[in-house]
This record gives structure tokens, sequence and C-alpha cells, in this order.
């Protein structure tokens, strides 16, 4: 049975912490949930079925299969984009991060690190990693990576108005970027990619 790491496998991945599966399942403490994690205790069927619920995935799946084992579900993490003024884009490989079940499921897909606060509303914060899908197009109200400049990269929902792009921030120390045809020209934007979801770092 390999229920101890995988538990401890998809709490880290999806940034969930041990008392926040504890009040999930009706406890007062987290005690029990460290005591699967190391193995001493294991949860009977209806409660290995709640937890396989919260996480989507099958029992047999929680007890049985080996959860990110499989480097074929490693997604790279490239450099960092700022949810704030652009930063200078960075295409070095910084590490990989597991995907798996509906993530898996696109193609051409990369994480990239947040850094600035300027997302902070759309929960988007520093240190996050956003799982975006790389594409040339957004729809109106996406959130997406956006190149500026050719050197710049920064995430914003983006809206479309007439001949203008606006770069909208969901923080309100911070002013929308507006670009007209001539401007999006001029800067030479680039919409790399849609992002899918951020994956929280505590």
């Amino acid at each position: 049975m390999n229920f101890k790491a995988n538990i401890r496998y998809l709490r880290k991945i999806n940034g969930i912490s041990q008392q926040q599966i504890a009040q999930y399942l009706g406890y007062k403490s987290f005690t029990t949930i460290q005591k699967w994690e190391d193995g001493s205790s294991i949860p009977k069927y209806d409660t290995l079925k709640k937890i396989a619920d919260y996480f989507n995935i099958s029992v047999n799946d929680l007890t049985d299969k080996k959860l990110g084992s499989n480097d074929e579900n490693m997604v790279a993490v490239l450099g960092v984009v700022r949810g704030g003024k652009p930063i200078d884009a960075i295409e070095q490989v910084l590490g990989y991060e597991h995907v798996f079940y509906d993530d898996g499921k696109y193609s051409d897909c990369f994480y990239l690190e947040v850094v600035g606060d300027s997302m902070k509303d759309k929960r988007i914060l520093p240190g996050d990693l956003i799982y975006v899908h790389k594409q040339s197009y957004l729809e109106n109200g996406d959130i997406g990576v956006i190149l500026l400049d050719n050197n710049e990269a920064t995430v914003k929902q983006v809206f479309f108005r007439n001949d203008k792009m606006i770069l909208q921030p969901a923080n309100d120390n911070y002013q929308p970027l507006v670009l007209d045809h001539n401007e999006q020209k001029e800067r030479n934007v680039q919409i790399i990619g849609k992002v899918l979801h951020n994956r929280i770092k505590f």
C-alpha cells in the first residue's frame, strides 16, 4: 500500500496543510493525518473514499498507485513572471513540478514562478507557480502571460476594447496598461499563453 506517501504527495502538490485535511474530515486535530503520513495508522475505507473524493481520484489510485513517480508527468518551471511591473523574461529551467489527472490532458504547458503582487485579488501571489498553456490568443477576460518589447513578461487579466488591449492588474495599487494598435506593434506585444491555474506556495 502506498497510501502514506500518496496523501503526503497530494497534500504538498496541492498546497494543502494537514490541518485543512483534518477540518475537511471533521477531526479536531491534525495528529491523525500525521499518523497516516508516518505509516503508524491507516484510515477505514469510508474515510479513504472521502480523501479520494477530495482530491478527485479513485480509492485504488490513492492506496495503490505510486503518485508522482512517473517522470512523464513532470513539467518544467521556466523562469519567472512578474505580477506587477514587467520583468525581464527568463527562459532557463528552474526546476520541474509534477502534473497529473486533468492537467495531464493539456500539451504545451509549463509553469512560471510569480514575483510581485499585482494579481493578489485573483489569488496569484509571489512564489506561486502559474500553470500556463502555450497559445497565441486569449479570450476577453482571460488571465494570460504577455511578452512586451521582446524581453519583458507579465501576467495580467486581458481585455480587448476596439483596437485596444488592456492589461488589467487585480490590485488597486497598480494601474492597467492600455495599448492601442500602434503601441502593440511598437512594443511587439505577444501573447505567450493562458493561465489555467496557479499552484499555491506557503
